[in-house]
């Protein structure tokens, strides 16, 4: 039987891109928990817009993995082609947040800082059921790709796609959802009055809805006092500023979009 491998203390290196809300759960997460860049390197891939106008990341320029595999395409160092990607000394990958986060939990987060899930088995239940609504059941159909693919080659309604009814409906959705679940367990934060992985996953989708134009402090006024209250702290407003503030930045290319929506309504 081969044997197994054993866990790392690291280094690792942490793919990611400012312009990536999964991205930020996993930088939010690093900052908060106080783990150094000693311990997980950050490294920003690169950027550039497909003949759709969609955001494609790519390997970063020079980098010794972009040379290794020889080409700057993601898809290349990692088939989900998508962002962040933990990569472990000895070569071997992790992806997706939840994944990612957990292992570096296991790994090499410091013992003199309290874990982000609550002791409490019901409160930890409702942490995870936040992060896995946001991960599982609003970022992919609010996400900005899916909106362009599915209004240029699958006959949806045109509309701007960082405002388009389908992203909004899924995001109030939800986002009613979590309201619910944050009434009956926040305190100054999403899961009582201690930062949890909850928000760390609340912060970057919430920044999208406000890209939407969603009225947060209307609509979900508990879900508005927690972020207001987490962006108050010194660690979460670093990492915000640093991607480009309160508001998710434009994350398409209309130029491109205009063009690829009008061709692929004349070719239906």
């Amino acid at each position: 039987m081969p044997a197994v491998p054993q866990p790392q203390t690291g280094p690792f290196r942490l793919f990611y891109h400012p312009a990536s809300s999964a991205s930020m759960r996993v930088t939010l997460y690093l900052r908060y928990r106080g783990i150094p860049t000693s311990m997980v390197e950050l490294v920003s891939t690169g950027l550039e817009t497909d003949h759709r106008g969609i955001l494609v990341f790519t390997m970063p320029e020079g980098d010794a993995e972009t040379e290794r595999v020889g080409t700057t395409d993601l898809t290349a160092f990692s088939p989900e082609g998508r962002v962040p990607i933990l990569l472990l000394s000895d070569g071997r990958k992790v992806t997706q947040t939840g994944p990612i986060i957990e292992y570096l939990e296991d790994c090499v987060a410091p013992d003199d800082t309290g874990p982000m899930l609550p002791e409490d088995p019901w409160l930890r239940a409702q942490a995870r059921r936040i992060m896995w609504i946001i991960a599982s059941d609003t970022q992919p159909y609010q996400n900005i790709p899916f909106i362009i693919q599915a209004m240029g080659e699958w006959g949806m309604v045109k509309a701007t796609p960082t405002e388009h009814p389908l992203r909004l409906h899924f995001i109030r959705r939800e986002f009613g959802a979590i309201e619910g679940i944050m009434e009956a367990c926040a305190g100054r934060y999403a899961i009582g009055d201690d930062v949890s992985l909850a928000d760390c996953f609340l912060v970057p989708q919430i920044r999208n809805a406000l890209l939407a134009g969603i009225d947060l402090a209307a609509e979900f006024p508990t879900m508005s006092r927690c972020f207001d209250n987490v962006l108050a702290l010194p660690e979460f407003e670093a990492v915000v500023e640093e991607a480009g503030g309160m508001v998710q930045p434009l994350v398409f290319d209309e130029g491109k979009f205009e063009v690829y929506a009008g061709t692929a309504e004349q070719s239906g």
